[in-house]
């Protein structure tokens, strides 16, 4: 006879299962959408550039055709995510010609993969460690199993065994009915939470003692701010505002947990993708255009504040709108 499930072995099968990044089988309605964005970020980066030529420069381009790359990977994963950053980027090149450099398309498909890592960490390896996702499993597991034994029970004319087979149904439906009223999953909004604001203040961190090693004739030459610390206080000042509204809002948190979550996870890659992006991209217009590094560095920066909020405010309102559209049985939450 079966053993009751539960135990390390019980556990690790589950785990296992919970462990993948979104390589489950596709729908054809899920390529759709994947097609649809796709063709999304194309038409954005054309119909901007009709409006304004400049935008066709891989670094305007990538502000138009990266929001619906950092969608896709939210969604559906690092993996499609930078298969549809590549291909929009290597698209729109081929209808609008520039120059060009891998770092471009490097930048376009970590805006893919980034999204796609962030929420595996926020919504499976948080539910993993902190939800009681995997006490729900369990319990589902043992009622399984002795409705699998009482029917067997009934079967035999053992109608005391079905009895008591009965009682522990009960029990453990009851446990279970006790788990899924919990109305607020407490250590996984911590989690989220403290993850959010220590990625952010690291972010700040960073920028501060990156920029402290830059010389003081690169702002002396700076056509826009002179100061180096006026303009620390600048480019630091988006990640700073982030991580003080995500204070303010854990404090007056009450309720809609899961978009709290959502949010938090949302906050987080667009943080940690406009600081790898500024880097890759700055880079890459040292190498085609043979300009200073540190230059670039800060010409793309002084507008990170902005690009922030407003990616976050896109990015979050087209997730809330196209993920109610895609069935999808796995659990993204706790």
């Amino acid at each position: 006879m079966e053993k009751v499930p539960g135990g390390i072995k019980h556990y690790l099968d589950w785990l296992r299962k919970q462990t993948d990044i979104n390589f489950t089988r596709w729908s054809v309605k899920k390529i759709a959408f994947v097609g649809v964005l796709i063709a999304i970020s194309v038409v954005f980066f054309i119909i901007s550039v009709r409006i304004l030529p400049i935008n066709a420069l891989p670094s305007f381009k990538f502000s138009f055709i990266g929001l619906p790359v950092k969608i896709t990977g939210f969604i559906f994963g690092p993996f499609i995510g930078a298969i549809t950053g590549i291909l929009a980027d290597l698209i729109s090149f081929a209808l609008v010609p520039t120059y060009y450099n891998f770092l471009y398309t490097l930048a376009v498909a970590t805006a893919g993969i980034i999204p796609g890592l962030i929420a595996w960490y926020f919504f499976n390896l948080g539910g993993i460690l902190f939800s009681y996702r995997y006490k729900k499993y369990k319990l589902k597991a043992i009622i399984d199993y002795y409705n699998n034994l009482q029917k067997i029970a009934i079967n035999e004319a053992d109608f005391d065994q079905a009895q008591i087979l009965s009682e522990k149904i009960g029990y453990y439906e009851v446990k279970l009915i006790l788990i899924e009223s919990k109305a607020k999953p407490t250590e996984l909004i911590n989690f989220a939470f403290i993850s959010t604001v220590t990625l952010l203040l690291l972010q700040v961190l960073i920028i501060i003692s990156i920029l402290s090693f830059i010389p003081e004739t690169v702002f002396t030459n700076n056509r826009f701010i002179k100061s180096k610390w006026f303009y620390m206080v600048i480019t630091t000042s988006g990640f700073a505002t982030m991580a003080l509204g995500v204070v303010i809002y854990r404090i007056f948190l009450r309720r809609k947990y899961q978009r709290f979550i959502e949010i938090m996870a949302a906050i987080s890659f667009c943080a940690l993708l406009e600081f790898i992006n500024v880097v890759l991209l700055s880079l890459g217009d040292t190498l085609s255009l043979k300009t200073d590094f540190w230059v670039n560095i800060t010409g793309h920066t002084l507008l990170s504040p902005v690009k922030i909020w407003f990616n976050l405010i896109v990015i979050y309102t087209a997730y809330r709108i196209i993920k109610p559209l895609i069935s999808k049985k796995s659990v993204a939450g706790y």
